[in-house]
């Protein structure tokens, strides 16, 4: 088991372990990194493991240690033998959080070291993009706007879509769809970008759980929050690993302007 002398609430789903301060709260960060081992869990048993024990529970050993570095490395010499996105998902990433979580039930890891491990992985999800070929995608402005699975609060992402739309941006708005729901018009839709509005703490569960579930399921898209939680969870961009925060209608369109520029960057439609 790691030791750590800073605790968990400095801690938490901390990118490369190291203290900061956070005020993400640690009721949420607890929730969160739970979620994210549970999640991916359950996307692991719909596919068998690609490494042995042997080499999954060094993948592990490296999730937890010190810096990421050496879980990156195990990951780029994965995909140099040629592993594709799901295989690196599935049975790299997905297959950890499951063996985690049992070594968490077993006692073997602290609640700690399991809170880095769901961080890195939800930011190595993210990063994945970069090793997925690149799709056709709709239109040119184009956005997917959700509220996550659960949220009752509708009024300010409706509000926000109407003015995208009356700026430019074509929004396909999807209120109170379920995770499998929203997965399946990600990708069926091919969109490049992706909103999902949360209005609060209440709602850290469900937005970990669909971040987890997009990324598998939309490797290149590019995903922001948006809604009350911006205000009151400040550093929910970076625990979550979403691309974008936005807490305001401005930064909504700004944030919008440079992940579009960004999926024109990496092979998306031209301006």
């Amino acid at each position: 088991m790691l030791k750590h002398e800073t605790p968990i609430v400095l801690r938490s789903i901390d990118d490369d372990a190291h203290a900061q301060e956070s005020q993400l709260s640690e009721a949420s960060l607890r929730v969160m990194a739970q979620e994210v081992i549970t999640r991916l869990t359950h996307i692991s048993r719909s596919a068998s493991s690609a490494l042995d024990d042997g080499d999954l529970d060094t993948f592990c050993r490296a999730l937890v240690a010190p810096t990421v570095d050496d879980a990156r490395t195990i990951l780029l010499r994965a995909q140099e033998r040629g592993a594709n996105h799901e295989t690196l998902c599935l049975s790299y990433i997905a297959a950890a959080a499951r063996r985690l979580g049992e070594w968490w039930e077993e006692d073997r890891i602290h609640f700690s070291d399991t809170a880095i491990a769901a961080g890195r992985m939800l930011h190595i999800l993210r990063d994945l993009r970069s090793v997925t070929p690149p799709e056709p995608t709709r239109g040119m402005r184009e956005a997917l706007f959700a509220t996550v699975p659960g949220e009752q609060h509708l009024i300010g992402i409706t509000m926000a879509a109407d003015i995208l739309r009356s700026k430019g941006w074509s929004i396909d708005l999807q209120l109170g769809r379920s995770e499998a729901e929203l997965c399946k018009i990600a990708r069926d839709g091919g969109y490049a970008i992706i909103g999902l509005s949360a209005s609060g703490a209440e709602s850290v569960r469900s937005l970990a759980s669909t971040i987890v579930e997009l990324r598998v399921a939309a490797p290149r898209a590019y995903i922001f929050i948006g809604g009350n939680i911006s205000d009151m969870e400040r550093n929910v961009m970076e625990r979550t690993g979403a691309d974008a925060v936005a807490a305001s209608m401005d930064e909504c369109l700004d944030s919008l302007e440079a992940l579009y520029q960004a999926v024109i960057s990496s092979g998306g439609p031209a301006a």
